[in-house]
């Protein structure tokens, strides 16, 4: 007996639908969870120079606000494990913005809230550097790395596009672009 394509019951079905069903968010045994909200580096890159949390530590329902200054140690990235994306990811490790956005402050609230809130309340002052943001301008230092993450090989080609794409009965040759995107 197969089940694949077969209507089954879930167990927790009735539970969910009637709102009786308890969820891990709901288990508060070590008290009310708390909600952070990070403050981002206004810069693409730089140094923080001066941080002030103090309007932020003062606003209604935050707990702290932790920066480079007051954040517990977290080590550094391990090299030889060869995901990048089962690495440690340290932040808020020092005053030097590496990219847009990078984190540089944490707002942990009764709330999130009174996070977001608080966290544009955090007075960052910075010193700018020169950053290198033009690819184009940099095509003389690029290079192809022997591996990729997780030691994947840098290029890949499967099938013959040139040939297929020139026997195609239809063909679309249309160049896009889009802007600068980041995470």
């Amino acid at each position: 007996m197969t089940t694949i394509g077969q209507p089954i019951n879930r167990i927790d079905g009735p539970l969910k639908v009637s709102g009786q069903a308890n969820y891990a968010y709901e288990h508060w045994d070590v008290g009310h969870p708390l909600y952070g909200f990070i403050v981002g580096a206004t810069i693409g890159k730089g140094r923080v120079a001066e941080i002030d949390p103090t309007r932020a530590e003062h606003s209604a329902g935050v707990r702290m606000v932790m920066t480079y200054r007051n954040a517990p140690a977290q080590g550094r990235p391990d090299p030889s494990i060869p995901s990048q994306y089962s690495r440690a990811y340290p932040v808020l490790n020092g005053a030097d913005i590496h990219h847009y956005g990078e984190p540089v402050a944490l707002v942990v609230a009764t709330t999130y809230e009174q996070a977001r809130a608080a966290a544009s309340l955090v007075d960052v002052a910075y010193a700018v550097e020169p950053g290198r943001f033009d690819f184009a301008k940099g095509l003389d230092h690029t290079y192809a790395p022997k591996a990729v993450n997780a030691g994947m090989a840098t290029d890949s080609a499967v099938g013959d596009f040139d040939g297929v794409f020139a026997g195609a009965a239809v063909k679309v040759d249309q160049i896009y672009t889009t802007p600068y995107q980041f995470s």
